[in-house]
Protein backbone atom coordinates (compact mmCIF):
# COMPACT_ATOMS: atom_id res chain seq x y z
CA UNK A 1 0.00 0.00 0.00
CA UNK A 2 1.25 3.48 -0.86
CA UNK A 3 2.12 5.75 2.01
CA UNK A 4 0.89 9.35 2.15
CA UNK A 5 4.20 10.81 0.92
CA UNK A 6 4.27 8.56 -2.16
CA UNK A 7 0.71 9.58 -2.97
CA UNK A 8 1.62 13.26 -2.64
CA UNK A 9 4.54 12.85 -5.02
CA UNK A 10 2.08 11.91 -7.77
CA UNK A 11 0.17 15.18 -7.38
CA UNK A 12 0.34 17.27 -10.52
CA UNK A 13 1.51 20.69 -9.42
CA UNK A 14 3.30 23.11 -11.73
CA UNK A 15 4.27 25.67 -9.09
CA UNK A 16 7.36 25.84 -6.91
CA UNK A 17 8.07 28.11 -3.95
CA UNK A 18 11.76 28.83 -3.25
CA UNK A 19 13.18 30.76 -0.31
CA UNK A 20 16.97 30.49 -0.47
CA UNK A 21 19.76 29.51 -2.81
CA UNK A 22 17.36 28.91 -5.72
CA UNK A 23 15.97 32.46 -5.71
CA UNK A 24 16.66 34.93 -8.49
CA UNK A 25 20.11 36.49 -8.24
CA UNK A 26 21.65 33.39 -6.68
CA UNK A 27 24.58 32.14 -8.69
CA UNK A 28 24.62 28.37 -8.81
CA UNK A 29 23.84 25.91 -11.60
CA UNK A 30 20.49 24.83 -10.14
CA UNK A 31 19.25 28.41 -9.63
CA UNK A 32 20.17 29.11 -13.26
CA UNK A 33 18.39 25.93 -14.36
CA UNK A 34 15.27 27.00 -12.47
CA UNK A 35 15.28 30.41 -14.17
CA UNK A 36 15.70 28.73 -17.58
CA UNK A 37 12.97 26.13 -16.96
CA UNK A 38 10.33 28.15 -15.13
CA UNK A 39 8.75 31.60 -15.02
CA UNK A 40 9.14 33.66 -11.88
CA UNK A 41 5.72 34.94 -10.81
CA UNK A 42 7.21 37.22 -8.17
CA UNK A 43 7.48 37.47 -4.43
CA UNK A 44 5.39 35.19 -2.25
CA UNK A 45 5.28 33.76 1.25
CA UNK A 46 4.54 30.44 2.87
CA UNK A 47 3.77 29.70 6.50
CA UNK A 48 6.71 28.31 8.40
CA UNK A 49 9.94 29.06 10.19
CA UNK A 50 13.28 29.64 8.51
CA UNK A 51 16.66 28.59 9.86
CA UNK A 52 20.25 29.07 8.73
CA UNK A 53 22.44 25.99 8.39
CA UNK A 54 26.03 27.03 9.18
CA UNK A 55 25.71 30.15 7.01
CA UNK A 56 25.52 27.88 3.96
CA UNK A 57 21.81 27.67 3.14
CA UNK A 58 18.38 28.14 4.69
CA UNK A 59 16.09 25.42 6.02
CA UNK A 60 12.31 25.72 6.21
CA UNK A 61 10.22 24.05 8.88
CA UNK A 62 6.43 23.89 8.80
CA UNK A 63 4.46 25.93 11.33
CA UNK A 64 0.77 26.09 12.12
CA UNK A 65 1.14 29.63 13.49
CA UNK A 66 -0.13 31.91 10.71
CA UNK A 67 2.16 34.79 11.71
CA UNK A 68 5.27 32.67 10.99
CA UNK A 69 6.06 33.51 7.37
CA UNK A 70 8.86 32.58 5.00
CA UNK A 71 9.55 35.09 2.24
CA UNK A 72 10.51 33.76 -1.17
CA UNK A 73 9.57 33.52 -4.84
CA UNK A 74 6.90 31.62 -6.70
CA UNK A 75 7.71 29.90 -10.00
CA UNK A 76 5.55 28.26 -12.62
CA UNK A 77 7.31 25.27 -14.17
CA UNK A 78 6.79 24.11 -17.75
CA UNK A 79 8.12 20.57 -17.27
CA UNK A 80 7.63 20.09 -13.55
CA UNK A 81 8.57 16.40 -13.31
CA UNK A 82 11.92 16.88 -15.03
CA UNK A 83 12.82 20.06 -13.16
CA UNK A 84 11.77 18.67 -9.78
CA UNK A 85 13.87 15.54 -10.35
CA UNK A 86 16.92 17.75 -10.92
CA UNK A 87 16.13 19.99 -7.94
CA UNK A 88 15.61 16.94 -5.72
CA UNK A 89 19.26 16.08 -6.36
CA UNK A 90 20.35 19.61 -5.39
CA UNK A 91 18.19 19.55 -2.25
CA UNK A 92 19.21 15.99 -1.34
CA UNK A 93 15.54 15.02 -1.39
CA UNK A 94 15.12 11.27 -1.73
CA UNK A 95 11.38 10.87 -2.05
CA UNK A 96 11.44 7.12 -1.50
CA UNK A 97 14.04 7.24 1.29
CA UNK A 98 12.94 9.99 3.70
CA UNK A 99 15.27 8.76 6.46
CA UNK A 100 18.23 9.48 4.14
CA UNK A 101 16.94 12.86 2.86
CA UNK A 102 18.23 16.24 3.91
CA UNK A 103 15.04 17.89 2.66
CA UNK A 104 11.56 16.63 1.79
CA UNK A 105 9.25 18.16 -0.80
CA UNK A 106 5.56 18.81 -0.15
CA UNK A 107 2.71 20.75 -1.75
CA UNK A 108 1.67 23.66 0.50
CA UNK A 109 -0.39 26.84 0.21
CA UNK A 110 1.67 29.85 -0.86
CA UNK A 111 0.41 33.44 -1.04
CA UNK A 112 1.45 35.72 -3.89
CA UNK A 113 2.65 39.14 -2.68
CA UNK A 114 1.36 40.70 -5.92
CA UNK A 115 -2.30 39.70 -5.84
CA UNK A 116 -2.63 38.09 -2.36
CA UNK A 117 -4.04 34.91 -3.95
CA UNK A 118 -3.24 31.53 -2.46
CA UNK A 119 -1.87 28.84 -4.73
CA UNK A 120 -0.65 25.30 -4.09
CA UNK A 121 3.09 24.93 -4.73
CA UNK A 122 5.88 22.49 -4.07
CA UNK A 123 8.26 23.51 -1.28
CA UNK A 124 11.32 21.88 0.26
CA UNK A 125 11.35 21.36 4.04
CA UNK A 126 14.25 20.52 6.36
CA UNK A 127 14.20 16.87 7.41
CA UNK A 128 16.69 16.81 10.31
CA UNK A 129 17.26 18.14 13.80
CA UNK A 130 17.10 21.88 14.47
CA UNK A 131 19.80 21.66 17.15
CA UNK A 132 22.66 23.28 15.22
CA UNK A 133 20.51 25.74 13.26
CA UNK A 134 20.15 29.47 13.82
CA UNK A 135 16.63 30.84 13.41
CA UNK A 136 16.08 33.60 10.86
CA UNK A 137 13.34 35.41 12.82
CA UNK A 138 12.08 37.59 9.97
CA UNK A 139 11.86 34.63 7.56
CA UNK A 140 13.75 36.40 4.79
CA UNK A 141 16.94 34.66 3.65
CA UNK A 142 17.98 37.43 1.24
CA UNK A 143 17.73 40.02 4.03
CA UNK A 144 19.59 37.65 6.37
CA UNK A 145 22.51 37.39 3.91
CA UNK A 146 22.83 41.14 3.30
Amino acid sequence: MDDLYEIEQRIQCDYLFVYGTLMSGMNNPFARKLRQSASCLGQAFAHGLLFDYRQEYPCAVASIIRSNKIQGELYQMTEADTLLSDLDIYEDCRCKEPDRSLFMRFVVPVVSARNKKEIQAWMYFWNHSLDSLEEIPHGNYRKHCS
